[in-house]
């Protein structure tokens, strides 16, 4: 949950940070703090859509239009998220301008899923014939399946088989974020109407993750001719609290021109819990095996 989090917020938590020329240590002071008041209430929303305009843009654009991402995490206790270590249920979903077509909760130990294919004849470029879409809807569509967590245990890697990597995959993120805070925190910024932005090279990110991970690294380091483009960072403010964040990439697609990618996050508390749907079909082990997952019987 804690890496979760920090993903949502980072961008967000560096441009907060960037406001005011903090040294090195007082933007991962300000990161910390920040990821802690995304955690400091018992719910917390999240909603990602996204963009794409310039070269060779126009097909994704009409797929971007119409879709969005929602994140709902809740506390199962009752108290701050960040104070629910383990029990923290969480819910997302995919959805169309029709409405919602996958649904995924994780309750308890359980995991939960809806999937509506009807929803999915909306968005443009799924060229599903009308009569498969209706079979996927009659076989899976419009009702949740539970997969408890005995039955999960059986399909993915237990703990201790991955355990032995944990360590070493958090001083890698740790090491990739502290280099991206550095370059973010000495670029400069710019104060709106209703919080901050700031504009930066590609390459003097590209450069920052390559030093830092020496021993994953081989070859040749990016340069300024090979990581062509910039990003601008944009935060929103309420107060003390950021309510958005936005994240552009622009940079040279073919001999087409520049494209520019772009990612939007909205951050809310609405006391909107997440709880398990009443009816949900359980899926056994016999039922996975059908389907070449799981231990053979």
């Amino acid at each position: 949950m804690k890496r979760m989090l920090l993903a949502i917020g980072v961008a967000a938590s560096l441009a907060l940070s960037a406001c005011g020329g903090s040294s090195p240590s007082a933007t991962k002071a300000a990161l910390k703090a920040y990821v802690g008041s995304l955690g400091s209430a018992p719910d917390l929303q999240v909603t990602l859509t996204g963009s794409l305009t310039g070269a060779g843009s126009t097909t994704a654009q009409k797929v971007l239009n119409v879709l969005s991402i929602g994140m709902n995490f809740s506390s199962g206790s009752g108290s701050a998220i960040s104070q629910s270590s383990g029990s923290v249920n969480w819910e997302i979903t995919a959805n169309a301008s029709s409405g919602t077509f996958l649904d995924i909760r994780k309750v308890g130990d359980n995991l939960y899923f809806k999937f509506d294919a009807t929803k999915l004849g909306t968005i443009p470029g799924v060229k599903l014939p009308a009569q498969q879409l209706q079979a996927i809807q009659f076989a899976l569509g419009g009702r949740w399946f539970e997969l408890p967590k005995s039955v999960l245990n059986s399909v993915v890697p237990k703990k201790d088989s991955v355990g032995a990597n944990a360590a070493e995959s958090t001083a890698l993120e740790a090491k990739v974020l502290d280099a991206i805070t550095n370059v973010i925190d000495t670029t400069h910024y710019t104060s709106t109407t209703n919080g901050y932005t700031e504009t930066g090279t590609l390459y003097s990110l590209a450069k920052a993750v390559y030093d830092s991970l020496p021993s994953l690294t081989h070859g040749t380091g990016p340069t300024a001719t090979s990581a062509k483009g910039t990003y601008t960072l944009s935060v929103s403010v309420s107060g003390s609290n950021a309510t958005g964040v936005s994240l552009s990439i622009t940079s040279p697609r073919g001999s087409g021109g520049n494209a520019t990618a772009t990612i939007n996050a909205t951050f809310a508390h609405a006391s909107t819990s997440v709880s398990a749907p009443s009816g949900a079909t359980a899926i056994t082990p016999s039922l996975l095996q059908q389907f070449g997952l799981g231990p053979k019987p």
